[in-house]
């Protein structure tokens, strides 16, 4: 057993130097003109859990998927079913699962589509976890925000709110509503 967790650990170790290394020589090869293959990526790989790190080196977000893609070209990753752990510049951390997920803009913003859910744990100061649900949702470490123009639900105990359009700013936990907003309460 201890040598399949070495084995395994390995070979994310390996992937993560190849993508490094391909992204590396992407930012030091002038792109041609020539005709792009769109619907092709340049690397493909299964069963990821990787860890993207600021240009700090501090952790942004780990992410786990069973397939992810990366497009040379048009400079994105697109993955599946992604499991994602958004780490605070404040050291708190934000779960996000959905259908599928894109990264451009040298994976600074995560986009979430397809039956969306953001859960912020609960905290001692709010012991019931907030959960957002939507269709399609951007993350941006830089702006340390959430954000959709989509019809929104959330939800804190018994607090329901519905509303069109939010960002939630992750320093602040503040979460803004844009409109429409609509709730209930149940006791």
């Amino acid at each position: 057993m201890p040598y399949r967790i070495i084995w395994i650990f390995c070979l994310i170790f390996v992937g993560g130097i190849l993508t490094l290394s391909f992204l590396n020589k992407r930012e030091n090869t002038a792109i041609s003109p020539v005709a792009s293959n769109d619907d092709k990526p340049s690397v493909s790989f299964k069963n990821i859990d990787m860890i993207i790190n600021s240009p700090t080196g501090q952790p942004q977000y780990k992410l786990a998927s069973p397939e992810y893609w990366l497009y040379e070209q048009e400079q994105k990753s697109e993955f599946d079913s992604p499991n994602i752990e958004i780490y605070n510049k404040d050291g708190s951390v934000i779960y996000a699962t959905s259908k599928k997920g894109e990264t451009y803009n040298e994976n600074d913003v995560i986009t979430l589509i397809g039956d969306v859910e953001i859960t912020q744990p609960a905290t001692n100061e709010d012991p019931n976890p907030l959960n957002i649900f939507t269709d399609k949702i951007s993350v941006s470490q830089s702006a340390q925000q959430v954000t959709t123009d989509l019809p929104v639900t959330a939800s804190r105990g018994s607090q329901k709110i519905t509303a069109l359009g939010m960002t939630l700013n992750l320093n602040t936990k503040i979460l803004q509503l844009h409109s429409n907003v609509k709730a209930r309460h149940d006791p």
